[in-house]
């Protein structure tokens, strides 16, 4: 073990523990070995290739990932940059370990040496550094020797029927930004990408030769959020792509007739709209060159669960397409083999498990491939049209290929950056495209209490957070430990403590703290546990949620928690495409049964003498007593008041606070924070949102999570 500061490095466990009291800090595996890399170079200057080399040899990173972990570092060890403690920035060169480090072993006991025979065996006492060192010097360097001898035996005696499964992959895009949803040209030599700044305004077309790395950006007539397709229309010397616009509040699948990729300026000579999908929500889609037709995966009324549907573009004529019913979330993401013959389908049940299933296209046969104990967002078919290249299970970062029942498979990439879906082959049978992306949600407030009211953020994954009532502290979800963990946050420290150390990945959401301060519920995979606050405490996290404080499980996905009473919990889940409201009294975990159709149910922590229901298909908002509902598992009598309030088509996250209703809408591509006061005594406002999230309000005070930093490359593999 090693001492450096206030703090102990224990190697051998791979933990990190407060030298004050032994008790241990969640630290990320990545974190550890930047750590690490520190420890064994104390006042050394360490370069960022350095830190690239040891912590993510083989891999593609940008600078932010650096940027990141280094940040992310600092704020573990309560570090200031300006005036730092433990890591030193060294301008143009690194960064610096300036802490003292001291090694930590068992005194020696030597009979010869008589002021140490009756010392006990176990005390702890700083011993020579560098001998130890030296030591694990000498055992390193024999290791790689033996390692570099199998290796070259192995390497040896394969490299005659392996060599073309070896790969590596390059950023073919390094420009500020994110640039994302990359596709070849089919003359394999123009890369075409949208480009997307911190504004998160606009996406601009972008073409560029990877050969010679000249770059043009492309006037186009038409909103671009995703490129479906190329052609190359060679009569006419011109590239035909199809894409998708889903700005706000409008979807269309549009043609646009471009310039050859080889033209010195890039412009859109004619555009046609080819359909509307204002009424879906528009999950895929991918075009079939020889059928002329495009399948794509849907939500219709824009909820669950997703539909397959084809768009026959000769007869302009939709439909849907042969597959099995879709379940929880449904059928979300499909690819087109390159034969043309197949189609591949990622279908994710409310078990939040991924299902991968093929479609004949001849005689309508389904066949199931391989199912993912977690959920998957991506997967496309081989250039062989028999193998497939997916995503492999949150949080690794890794693109895997294999057959489709999972055998034989082989990890093609493997980085350190968030892959976004939107795979994409190049035609040469044997690489594809990819691209990356560092999103940085943090939470902030829009509204605080007062103004010395901070936030205690990372550079990774901060959402969903949620404000206590009677006290200044909030909980959250983060990332900042590799996993998704619930974390509290105290105002009068103003430092994030983790109060759950899963084990395994999970899908933490919707987190509401009940009026007094008592209970929280959470969504952890599509179940609704009932925690106690007691129960989360810094010092001893949770592992695992008790089987007896779940409360509720549903087979359809769950998209909206609240508290109705201090006894009752409002749970909104998504059945054949509406949202319908359940409310669980909690002394018995017995369902309340409605008269009427309800799709939400609010609770208003500063009137709790008062309860809200939105109605379905309306967005009605109705008011109802506390005392007239009470313990009661029936509402049949229950007197509901029309608020004369209506809710718009496409609204979400909705929560009541202070006689105040709140909900998100976008209008004119920004997303903003409504706030209309119920009582009508006052004019409603918004307030606008960047890349938004999640968001929490209590007594007027709102905080939200969105991102304001967003960074990205395109990537190509390399057989």
């Amino acid at each position: 073990m090693i001492k450096f500061g206030d703090y102990i490095l224990d190697s051998e466990h791979s933990c990190l523990l407060n030298a004050s009291d032994n008790s241990e800090i969640l630290i990320e595996p990545k974190l550890f070995e930047l750590l690490l890399l520190f420890i064994e170079r104390p006042n050394a200057v360490i370069s960022r290739q350095d830190i690239l080399e040891e912590l993510w040899a083989g891999s593609v990173v940008t600078d932010n990932a650096i940027n990141k972990l280094i940040g992310n570092l600092r704020k573990l060890l309560g570090d200031d940059a300006k005036k730092p403690n433990y890591i030193q920035t060294v301008p143009k060169k690194g960064y610096r370990l300036v802490c003292s480090v001291e090694a930590l072993g068992s005194k020696a006991s030597n009979p010869t040496d008589s002021n140490l025979i009756n010392d006990p065996p176990s005390e702890i006492a700083p011993v020579s550094f560098w001998g130890e060192k030296l030591k694990a010097y000498i055992m390193i360097y024999f290791i790689v020797i033996l390692v570099i001898v199998l290796s070259a035996l192995m390497i040896f005696k394969s490299s005659n029927n392996n060599s073309s499964n070896i790969s590596y992959s390059v950023a073919l895009t390094r420009d500020e930004g994110a640039e994302l949803s990359p596709i070849m040209h089919p003359n394999n030599k123009h890369l075409y990408y949208l480009k997307e700044n911190d504004d998160h305004e606009s996406r601009e077309l972008w073409i560029k030769n990877i050969n010679t790395s000249v770059t043009k950006k492309a006037k186009v007539k038409g909103s671009i959020s995703k490129i479906i397709s190329l052609v190359e229309d060679l009569n006419a010397n011109q590239t035909i792509m199809f894409y998708l616009d889903m700005a706000t509040n409008k979807c269309g699948l549009y043609q646009e007739f471009l310039s050859a990729p080889e033209e010195l300026n890039q412009i859109s000579t004619a555009q046609k709209k080819l359909f509307d999908c204002s009424d879906k929500r528009v999950k895929d889609i991918d075009y079939h060159d020889g059928q002329n037709a495009f399948y794509y995966a849907a939500q219709p009324k824009n909820h669950w669960p997703n539909q397959i549907y084809a768009f026959d573009v000769e007869t302009g004529e939709h439909k849907i397409v042969t597959q099995s019913q879709p379940k929880g979330w449904g059928h979300h993401n499909l690819d087109i083999s390159p034969n043309g013959k197949k189609l591949l389908i990622m279908s994710t049940d409310s078990d939040y498990k991924t299902q991968l299933l093929s479609l004949n296209l001849s005689d309508n046969k389904i066949t199931k491939g391989m199912k993912f104990e977690k959920p998957v967002y991506e997967a496309i078919w081989h250039h062989d049209s028999e193998q497939v290249y997916y995503f492999a299970p949150p949080p690794a970062q890794r693109i895997i290929r294999s057959d489709i029942n999972g055998e034989t498979s082989t990890e093609v990439i493997n980085i350190s950056e968030e892959i976004l879906p939107k795979l994409s082959r190049i035609a040469d049978g044997k690489n594809i495209l990819f691209s990356t992306e560092n999103k940085n949600y943090n939470n902030r407030w829009l509204m605080p209490l007062n103004n010395n009211e901070t936030i205690d953020n990372s550079s990774v994954f901060d959402v969903y957070p949620a404000l206590f009532h009677k006290s200044d502290k909030y909980l959250f979800v983060s990332k900042r430990s590799g996993r998704m963990q619930l974390y509290l946050v105290n105002n009068q420290y103003n430092q994030a403590k983790v109060v759950t150390n899963l084990p395994n990945s999970h899908w933490l959401k919707y987190v509401s703290i009940s009026e007094e301060d008592k209970n929280v519920l959470l969504n952890v995979d599509n179940k609704v546990y009932l925690v106690p606050i007691s129960e989360l405490d810094p010092n001893k996290p949770l592992t695992a949620f008790k089987e007896e404080l779940l409360i509720y499980e549903s087979k359809n996905p769950i998209i909206s928690l609240d508290w109705l009473t201090s006894q009752s919990a409002a749970i909104t889940h998504v059945i054949n495409g509406t949202p319908e409201l359940v409310v669980v009294q909690l002394s018995n975990n017995k369902k309340v049964k409605f008269d009427g159709t309800w799709a939400y149910g609010l609770k208003d922590s500063e009137q709790p003498e008062l309860v809200y229901f939105i109605e379905q298909h309306s967005n009605v908002l109705y008011q109802a007593s506390y005392s007239s509902l009470g313990d009661k598992t029936s509402t049949e009598k229950l007197s509901f008041i029309n608020t004369q309030i209506s809710l718009p088509t496409d609204f979400y996250h909705v929560k009541v606070d202070s006689n105040n209703l709140y909900y998100v809408n976008a209008e004119n591509d920004t997303e903003y924070l409504y706030v209309v006061p119920i009582n009508r005594k006052s004019e409603s406002w918004k307030l606008p949102l960047s890349n938004f999230s999640s968001y929490d309000v209590s007594k007027g005070r709102i905080i939200v999570s969105d991102s304001d930093i967003l960074e990205g490359d395109v990537h190509r593999t390399m057989y």
